[in-house]
């Protein structure tokens, strides 16, 4: 009686519209709305004491996306709820386990994507947090990146030479990259993907070993000094492995090897090559060797080597034998200004637009023509050319070709291994051929760079004989110049020549 009274209550308060008292439920979201439709096909909420078949109105998706919203298309959906036998359901209790079997397929597929919406979201956000700040303070593009190696107090020193090496790899890198991807602007673009491509490259055009090492390394070097103003994630040329070194000594001359070379140059060759013999220096020291740093007085050069110029900056002292002297000594002296050898001097610093050291290969080809023609074999036994002699020729050679790749071991820098050999011939002190030369233990080298002038004097007058004693006299001769300008000597102009002369 009680029951019937309370639903009578309540279907009366609805007709009404009165208010209830009772706690109003709220449906989750997402879950649609449930709801009662009676006989005469009216729409009645669940718990309203009206009696019928329980319905379900929900959003279902359609798996479209909206082009403007980026959010999925749904539609609305109502349908009857049912048993699994086809009859329909109408107690609340069996249809909200109705609505829970038909709204949880899809809600656990829309979680997923909200989910994944709402990442994609984060990462735009990031994204352009992470381009405002690159905006406001942007990474190391790959234009700046020369010059803020250079700037770098986290970079190594390296003398100008060095560096002008160092440039050039990098201008052959960096125009290579630029012109694979004409994208590419900073050099975190830059990937492991291309260093691996370069090395390629590099083998592909056949440098050596040694080539392919120095660019390498140096580009490992930069991007490793750069890492923190070009915000890297790793460095790209970090697995490129370096390639094993053959090193083929340079083999010394002979004494009658060593007197045709230099009797059988003339000019500005056969100065350079006599310095080169006598002072042990190399090819770079010989041709860059100034007038500054010869004292014909004391018979003396001092020069810092090119090799050394960025540690200590020590001269070492070398003494000139009476060969080299007088040959020196031919040069006038109001022209003793600048370089020793200015043609030589001219091809060795040359430097191209890319600061690519072009002409300095013209110097080595020279070198190697004389030796050639002065009959000696500069490859190796079986390896590139070898000489013949010319038939009906005495003294002409012709180059056959043993199809093998040449190994060269007779080059310019054979004269310094030649200077070393002979100064050991002649007893000169180990301590002193290392201060010249600069060979052994870097301690070693420290320990005696500074000999004194006595020694190096010594050691010089140590190759005095047995090179060059034919030509001594014509060496020694008065030049011509001198004694023209002796003969046009007047009692009005002695002193004006006297001058020039000394």
């Amino acid at each position: 009686m009680t029951s019937n009274r309370t639903v009578c209550n309540a279907n009366e308060q609805v007709r009404t519209g009165m208010k209830t008292t009772s706690k109003r439920s709220y449906t989750k979201r997402g879950y649609g709305r449930l709801y009662i439709r009676t006989k005469d096909g009216r729409e009645r909420k669940p718990g309203s004491g009206f009696k019928g078949t329980y319905y379900l109105e929900y959003n279902y998706p359609t798996g479209e996306i909206n082009p403007v919203t980026g959010k999925q298309v749904s539609k609305r959906k109502k349908v009857q709820l049912t048993f699994e036998d086809g009859s329909p359901v109408t107690t609340h209790p069996e249809a909200e386990k109705a609505r829970e079997r038909i709204v949880n397929q899809y809600l656990s597929g829309n979680k997923k994507e909200r989910l994944e919406r709402l990442k994609a979201e984060l990462e735009v956000i990031e994204h352009d947090q992470a381009k405002a700040i690159e905006d406001a303070n942007p990474p190391l593009t790959i234009e700046d990146a020369w010059e803020a190696y250079l700037s770098s107090h986290e970079r190594p020193d390296s003398g100008e030479e060095l560096l002008r090496r160092y440039k050039g790899y990098w201008n052959k890198f960096s125009g290579w990259v630029c012109a694979q991807n004409s994208e590419i602007q900073f050099l975190r673009d830059i990937s492991t993907k291309d260093a691996n491509q370069y090395a390629t490259l590099l083998v592909k055009k056949k440098v050596t070993p040694n080539t392919f090492n120095k660019h390498t390394c140096f580009l490992r070097l930069l991007f490793k000094t750069l890492s923190e103003p070009a915000r890297l994630d790793s460095n790209p040329f970090d697995k490129i492995k370096s390639k094993k070194l053959k090193t083929e000594p340079r083999r010394e001359l002979g004494i009658e090897e060593l007197k045709k070379v230099l009797a059988e140059a003339t000019g500005e060759l056969q100065t350079l090559l006599l310095i080169g013999t006598f002072t042990g220096l190399r090819i770079g020291d010989c041709c860059t060797l100034t007038w500054n740093e010869v004292d014909l007085e004391r018979g003396l050069i001092r020069r810092v080597p090119n090799k050394t110029k960025n540690s200590k900056k020590t001269p070492v002292t070398i003494g000139l034998p009476n060969a080299l002297l007088a040959q020196l000594g031919r040069t006038p002296k109001g022209k003793r200004k600048g370089y020793v050898l200015p043609k030589y001097s001219a091809l060795y610093i040359f430097r191209n637009k890319d600061g690519e050291q072009t002409r300095r290969s013209l110097i080595f080809r020279e070198t190697q023509d004389h030796f050639e023609k002065c009959g000696i074999q500069i490859h190796k036994e079986d390896t590139g050319y070898k000489l013949e002699p010319v038939t009906g020729k005495p003294g002409k050679f012709k180059k056959v070709h043993t199809g093998k790749r040449a190994v060269v071991e007779v080059g310019f820098h054979s004269l310094r291994h030649t200077y070393v050999s002979l100064q050991a011939e002649r007893g000169t002190p180990l301590a002193v051929v290392q201060a010249v030369v600069g060979h052994g233990n870097p301690a070693m080298t420290a320990h005696y760079t500074h000999i004194g002038e006595e020694a190096a004097l010594q050691a010089a007058k140590a190759l005095d004989s047995g090179i060059t004693d034919a030509e001594f006299e014509e060496v020694r001769e008065v030049p011509r110049w001198i004694r023209e300008k002796l003969e046009a000597m007047t009692a009005e102009n002695w002193e004006k020549i006297r001058g020039e002369l000394l």
